[in-house]
């Protein structure tokens, strides 16, 4: 089962934190020498909080949908609210959004474009751009892709199976997420609503 319920967190959003970073081992010397190693584990993190003062009778189905859902459902949302689609909007110069296409293979942190809307000039992707492969999961581009290449750099290993995939490129990206922090509510000042603190999604890999 997975629900909707969540993209209302981020259609009320007042602030949005993202983390897509690594876990990171760290050790220091005693002659203050530091030695890092990657563990991997880049999972997207969103800590949201929903502006206080939206009235209860706006929210009310919603704060039903999402108790319901809780912290056990996997929910959609994208980050392509109205308003808030420069936020990660499309930075490249191709004609269009759509019609990309790549192969992956398994654990390779690149992309080999098989097909993408025509551009004689600029940038297919700059670094920063969402991908998502195939409607599953969603990498970010780390570096810029000339419009005359076809190797696309990736933020962490693909996880899916090796093959092709049609891809789905900025604010129209759905990231599939567990909420792991459900802030308590109140009712203030008869009809608002305000939060104790963030909502926290993880990024569902099951």
């Amino acid at each position: 089962m997975t629900t909707t319920a969540f993209q209302t967190i981020i259609d009320y959003a007042e602030s949005i934190s993202i983390n897509k970073r690594g876990v990171v081992s760290q050790t220091i010397s005693r002659d203050q020498t530091v030695r890092s190693t990657s563990r991997g584990g880049q999972v997207w993190r969103f800590d949201v909080k929903i502006a206080d003062g939206i009235a209860w009778q706006t929210l009310r189905g919603s704060i039903e949908a999402l108790e319901n859902a809780d912290r056990h459902t996997s929910g959609n949302i994208s980050l392509n609210t109205s308003g808030t689609e420069w936020f990660m909007n499309y930075q490249g110069d191709s004609v269009s959004t759509t019609g990309f296409a790549g192969n992956v293979i398994q654990g390779n942190t690149s992309l080999t474009l098989t097909a993408s809307p025509t551009t004689s000039s600029g940038y297919k992707f700059k670094a920063g751009d969402l991908i998502q492969l195939g409607g599953e999961k969603v990498y970010t581009v780390v570096s810029d892709v000339a419009f005359n290449s076809n190797s696309v750099t990736l933020n962490r290993p693909v996880i899916e199976s090796t093959g092709a995939y049609s891809l789905t490129v900025g604010p129209d990206c759905v990231f599939k997420v567990i909420c792991t922090n459900f802030p308590n509510w109140t009712i203030f000042a008869r009809d608002q609503v305000s939060w104790d603190g963030a909502f926290t999604f993880h990024e569902d890999l099951t």
